[in-house]
Order: structure tokens, then sequence, then C-alpha cells
């Protein structure tokens, strides 16, 4: 009976290699006070971390990391139930034109949304048109915290509401037929259809649970898009920016003419940012659990 877990030795190997062990040595580097011109790696102890809780930059970083991944991802769930709903109730060549073109934002790179999404490509014109064209005399303060906040949120979500889009239909297609049928002789409008049958299944759905999980921890390295956003609002050189996410935090510290390379303080940041993603994973994961049973 033994003999089959010897063959899960490689695969345990690998994993220690590729995942746990260089997450043991980020964490011995956070103990020491290493730098690329300090490579000594004299232990420190914990003061790394009890120096970055203490600072003000970093717990700016995470709320504005906390509010982009949540917010964001709340909208790629809500554009992508949509989108599978126009997808699913479509007709064979309507299905197959619409599904072609949500998904090519996946194939686009991140930092290129950024641009797509920014005030030079899209919201000079747009308030040309609001204020001179239409004579509203109105237009969008793209320097307004909530405007560029919503916008990066868009723009993650135009970029991966596709993958949460798939997940769904396939949800919505594994839904018995019979189902609708029985609605629809009790005369269910579509809206209660949608509320009593379509969206208990896709939330009661371990797949889109976890596809939902992954995206969050996918969501707490964003970069591109909000590192654009630095130089669209000229903050490109300022530490603890209004649209610092950690991930751009850590590269602003390592490229700073502040700080000396300071890859022990930048691994304690992953450390921690590390910490934080699996207690909300889990979190998550746990109330989903009580949600399914």
């Amino acid at each position: 009976m033994k003999v089959p877990y010897v063959f899960l030795i490689p695969c345990l190997a690998i994993i220690f290699l590729a995942g746990i062990g260089p997450v043991l040595q980020s964490f011995l580097l956070s103990l020491s006070e290493f730098s690329l011109s300090n490579p000594s790696q004299a232990p420190v102890g914990f003061h790394n971390y009890i120096a970055l809780l203490s600072d003000a930059i970093f717990w700016k970083a995470i709320q504005v990391t906390l509010l982009l991944v949540f917010g964001s991802v709340f909208l790629e769930f809500v554009v992508g139930i949509f989108l599978a709903l126009l997808i699913t109730s479509s007709g064979q060549r309507a299905r197959s034109v619409f599904s072609s073109i949500f998904v090519i934002p996946i194939a686009i790179a991140p930092i290129v949304t950024g641009i797509l999404w920014s005030p030079n490509s899209v919201f000079d014109d747009l308030n040309t048109l609001l204020y001179y064209g239409l004579s509203l005399g109105a237009y969008i303060d793209t320097t307004k915290p909530f405007t560029y906040y919503s916008l990066i949120m868009i723009s993650d979500a135009y970029i991966w509401a596709p993958l949460l889009m798939l997940v769904t239909v396939a949800i919505i297609r594994s839904i018995p037929r019979e189902q609708y049928e029985a609605a629809e002789v009790m005369g269910a409008s579509s809206w209660t259809k949608f509320n009593k049958i379509t969206f208990p299944a896709i939330i009661a759905s371990p797949a889109i649970i976890v596809t939902l999980l992954l995206r969050m921890a996918d969501a707490f390295r964003m970069f591109e898009v909000p590192y654009a956003w630095n130089f669209w609002l000229g903050q490109d050189s300022e530490l603890g920016a209004s649209v610092d996410t950690v991930s751009v935090l850590m590269w602003k510290m390592f490229s700073s003419t502040l700080y000396d390379f300071p890859i022990a303080q930048i691994t304690t940041i992953a450390i921690v940012l590390l910490i934080i993603t699996l207690s909300l994973c889990a979190l998550v994961l746990r109330r989903s659990s009580n949600l399914l049973d």
C-alpha cells in the first residue's frame, strides 16, 4: 500500500524546490540586513517586520491594494456573469461571434490595457467631446481618486472578466434544462429563473469559487496598470503615491536612489503580502464551504 506514495516523491520534491524553497529563502533574507551593496546577511531578527508594520507608507499601499483587489474581482464577477448570460441566451452564430470577441482582452498585455484606458488615449478625446462637442461644459477629472481607482478596476476587469465568463458559461450549461422547463410551466419570469436557478447554481459551484480565489491571489500582484497610472499622475518617483499597490511600492524601493537596493526589506514586504493573501483566501474558502454546506 505504500508503493503508490513513493511515486509522489518526485512531485513533492519539485513543489518544494519551486515553491516552498524560495519562500523559505526569502523568509531567511527578511531576517537579515542584506542588500546588493551589503551582502553579509547579518541577522537582525524581526527588526525588518517591526519597522515595516510601523511604516505608514506600507499600510497605505496595503489599503490601495485591498481596494483594487476586491473592487476589480467583484467587477469581474458581475461582468463575467452578464457576458455569460449574453452568450448562453444567443443563437449559435451570435454565440460564436461573442465568444471570439470577448476573450480577446485576455491575450492583451496588462500594460497595453493600461495604455488603452489611459487619460491620453481615451479621456482627452472624451472630455473634448463633452466640453466642446456637446457643449455640456463638463469633463471627467482623471486626477480625482474615485475616478482613477475606478478606471484601474475597470482596466483589470477588462482583462480578466472573460475568464470568469468562460467558467460561468460552463456552469450555466451544466444546469439541468428540466429546471428551466419546470419554471416556465409555472409561469416564472426571466428574472425569477435567474434569481432562483441560475445565480444560486453559479455561486454554489466549486469551479467559480476556485476561479475567484485564483483571481484574488493574482490581483494582489497587480503592477502594470497602477504603475502606468503613476506616470500619468506624475507620481512615478513618489513613495506612497495614491496609486501605489504593494508591488509598485516594492519596485520603487528597489529602484529609488533613497534606498540601497534593500533586498531584505523588499522580501519582508513579500512575506507579509503572502501571509495576507493566504489568510484572505482561506477566509473566503471557509465562507464558501459554509455556503455549500
